[in-house]
């Protein structure tokens, strides 16, 4: 399952990577088509090039994309996960190997050795983890580890709270 997420949804599009879901945000494409914002119709002929499921909290542009979208109601990212959770049967069980660059989308790559990123990461987080991963868009190359982060994600989504 892909997803194409509306330019209001930032947060969502963050968290959504990082559960190993393969999503585009609507404020990425503006390089892409030379224009900002994206019209409504660019990223729905996007969506449907891509064969990616819309997600936008636009009732107007919903109603345009019905067939291939999802309406988001209400206010936070954890609501938003739930939605999505129910509406699409999402699982949020994260798995470092499958998570994605929560800034740019691409797949990540476990880092061999962990000294090459020592001086990438702070030392307490170089001292408390072994196991790293880094994006594998060059342009990117942000580091990620298993941290206590994800823990806390989880519990908010299964207690539906506000994000903070």
């Amino acid at each position: 399952m892909k997803f194409l997420v509306d330019a209001m949804l930032g947060k969502l599009v963050r968290f959504l990577r990082i559960f190993g879901y393969d999503t585009v945000y609507a404020d990425d494409l503006e390089k892409y088509y030379g224009m900002s914002p994206v019209s409504d119709e660019k990223l729905k002929e996007y969506a449907e090039k891509e064969n990616r499921i819309i997600i936008t909290k636009d009732l107007p542009f919903y109603n345009k994309t019905r067939a291939n979208s999802i309406y988001l109601k209400g206010e936070g990212v954890y609501n938003y996960l739930n939605q999505l959770k129910y509406k699409l049967n999402l699982n949020y069980q994260f798995l470092i190997d499958h998570a994605r660059c929560s800034l740019c989308n691409s797949a990540l790559e476990r880092v061999q050795k962990k000294s090459d990123i020592k001086e990438e990461v702070l030392a307490q987080t170089y001292n408390n983890y072994d196991e790293f991963y880094r994006c594998s868009n060059p342009d990117c190359r942000k580091i990620y580890w298993n941290g206590p982060h994800i823990d806390d994600i989880l519990n908010k989504i299964k207690n539906n709270q506000k994000e903070d």
